[in-house]
């Protein structure tokens, strides 16, 4: 009765320190909303690449609908738009810059920028 008590034990504790180690082996930068500042750092590019993306599919989806006049038309404006998207999302991050929230604030713009667009985009919908 006592080894059996002693090997369950013994199973318990082994099992105990694999959390534990599991624990320690998280990933410290992996996205928690309400963790630190590198957490929430994470979410912050995780959002924005998870727009970003809707943005290419709302992209390439409307494209492939145009005519070829209004698609090349299209292509120039969203070319430009992305050359004043990410100087912007820098110009309204700057108060923060060399701070550890800098990359959440300069992500959540171009996240917010990248669904303003895709919204924007809808408008392209159906033109000749």
């Amino acid at each position: 009765m006592a080894a059996a008590a002693a090997r369950s034990l013994a199973v318990l504790v082994l099992c105990g320190a694999g959390l534990a180690g599991a624990a320690d082996d998280a990933d410290p930068s992996a996205c928690w909303p309400d963790g630190n500042q590198q957490q929430m750092n994470a979410c912050a590019v995780r959002d924005f690449r998870a727009a970003d993306a809707a943005l290419n599919i709302r992209y390439r989806e409307v494209m492939a609908e145009l005519p070829t006049a209004p698609r090349v038309a299209l292509r120039k404006e969203q070319r430009d738009w992305l050359r004043r998207r990410d100087p912007a999302c820098k110009t309204e991050a700057r108060a923060s810059e060399g701070g550890s929230i800098w990359p959440l604030v300069f992500h959540a713009c171009l996240e917010k920028a990248s669904r303003e667009r895709t919204t924007e985009l809808e408008a392209w919908k159906g033109r000749r």
